[in-house]
């Protein structure tokens, strides 16, 4: 069953698009994105780039151009993606997708699966569309701009061009379209890629190692460009 548009998890898009409009959905979610973005970004520079810095990140020296930078980069990006996930919030809206909200007796086995099936395939296709996007044409077109920011900080953590940083999160999009998925899982899911951006970001290291992509292996990535491209894990990097 698709998502009604009666039921609490819908009356999210629905509610503010029948208000509002598409651009009621697209306001609520560019706020929403511009809101995780100054409460996690900076909250974790202030901690760990400022006031324990000595600790944690005692080789960062703060350059003020490279901080506007990243900022107006992740300011662009969190417009842009509010605008590229619009048409996935309308197919919600319309029931043209595989969301739902209702839970049954038999759905609380159902959702671990369809999470495991939502990090099997995101996984797989982000680390490949992370490869492609290391070729020569999309690298010089989009992908250069996050990696101009050799040094990983929480305040580039969304410095991204628009496309590459939708085309990082769209398998989480299509993994709704097609495969029945609960629709807080589905906000969950999206949403804690933005939090998981920050960590591995602010080269403090909150998980143990071994198959996780942890903030080691993403701050490898941005200065050797050609390993750990997985988002969550190095499984396909081995």
């Amino acid at each position: 069953d698709t998502l009604g548009r009666g039921e609490p998890g819908a009356m999210i898009y629905a509610w503010v698009y029948e208000s509002y409009g598409a651009g009621g959905l697209f306001l609520i979610t560019i706020s929403f994105g511009l809101v995780l973005y100054v409460v996690l970004s900076w909250s974790s520079y202030a901690v760990f780039f400022v006031w324990r810095r000595e600790r944690f990140v005692p080789d960062y020296r703060p350059d003020g151009r490279e901080m506007r930078r990243s900022t107006l980069w992740s300011l662009y990006s969190v417009a842009g993606n509010a605008l590229l996930v619009l048409p996935v919030q309308l197919l919600i809206v319309a029931g043209n997708s595989r969301v739902y909200y209702d839970f049954d007796a038999g759905d609380w086995y159902y959702v671990p699966i369809s999470f495991v099936g939502a990090m099997v395939v995101s996984e797989t296709m982000i680390y490949w569309i992370h490869r492609a996007l290391h070729t020569k044409f999309l690298y010089r077109h989009l992908h250069i701009h996050h990696h101009r920011f050799r040094v990983p900080t929480p305040l580039s953590c969304m410095a991204f061009h628009p496309l590459d940083s939708f085309a990082q999160s769209f398998p989480y999009h299509l993994y709704a379209l097609f495969v029945p998925v609960n629709f807080w899982l589905y906000l969950a899911m999206v949403a804690f890629v933005s939090v998981w951006s920050v960590m591995i970001h602010d080269r403090v290291r909150w998980v143990p190692g071994g198959i996780v992509n942890h903030t080691g292996c993403h701050t490898a990535h941005h200065w050797y460009f050609n390993c750990n491209y997985g988002q969550y894990f190095t499984l396909w990097d081995r």
